[in-house]
């Protein structure tokens, strides 16, 4: 089962962080979404807004029988990019609760860049979730229109620390058959919090890139590459309806 809705990662993007305690069945059919400020859009570790910050608009629906989907918009800015545009992603998938109370889910991913549109590229995923921990496994035949086939695997947990407060914390790796120096590891650790109808959270964001990676040909590392973890907060806002 993946996680509510109203706290995405989508693509997983991810983006608003998971929080594993929401994770639920729906009872019946649900059409939700929200709109919010990001001091940083990062997407596996790299900067798709330039470390600048972004706007987001995301929309979700689960259907009654397992079936979901949804989407969402960012004002994202690649490198070369003389201003922001418009970064899309839309997904759609199927999951269900297994007797022993685990979940498994499945389903496709696409990525649109409009103004750069030979970067436009899809994925697969599975994934299982527990009540406190989930993973999920990506692939796509040509990442970030790369030529490259690669492999995402990613763990997210995370734990209540009062009514409204919880601590969260993702782990995960790009893994590139055609090319090692697509290669990265990235961790999220933070707080985030919900209080009627508005969500945010902060967290601590590390990535350990190779030296001369293809992340600098569409994003903005952090600092310099190949010189430890390099990392940065990052500060999310919204407002679900």
């Amino acid at each position: 089962m993946r996680l509510s809705t109203r706290y995405q990662q989508p693509l997983r993007t991810l983006a608003l962080s998971v929080l594993p305690w929401l994770l639920a069945p729906a009872a019946q059919a649900q059409l939700s979404g929200s709109a919010g400020l990001l001091s940083n859009y990062l997407y596996r570790g790299i900067s798709l807004s330039n470390a600048k910050p972004a706007a987001r608009l995301a929309l979700n629906y689960d259907g009654t029988a397992g079936w979901y989907a949804g989407g969402q918009v960012v004002t994202g800015q690649l490198v070369g990019e003389p201003q922001r545009s418009a970064q899309w992603t839309g997904y759609a998938g199927y999951a269900q609760r297994l007797p022993s109370g685990l979940s498994w889910e499945t389903g496709v991913t696409a990525y649109a860049f409009p103004h750069n549109a030979n970067w436009s590229f899809r994925e697969v995923y599975v994934g299982l979730a527990g009540s406190k921990l989930s993973g999920r496994l990506h692939y796509s035949p040509d990442y970030l229109g790369f030529g490259e086939r690669t492999l995402y695997g990613e763990l997210n947990g995370g734990s209540m620390l009062a009514p409204r407060v919880q601590a969260f914390w993702h782990g995960g790796y790009l893994y590139s058959r055609d090319n090692a120096l697509s290669r990265r590891a990235e961790g999220r650790i933070g707080l985030a919090t919900v209080h009627q109808g508005w969500q945010a959270q902060v967290s601590l964001d590390v990535t350990r890139l190779r030296s001369g990676t293809t992340s600098g040909r569409y994003g903005a590392a952090t600092t310099t590459v190949d010189s430890g973890w390099p990392h940065q907060f990052v500060v999310t806002v919204a407002r679900a309806f």
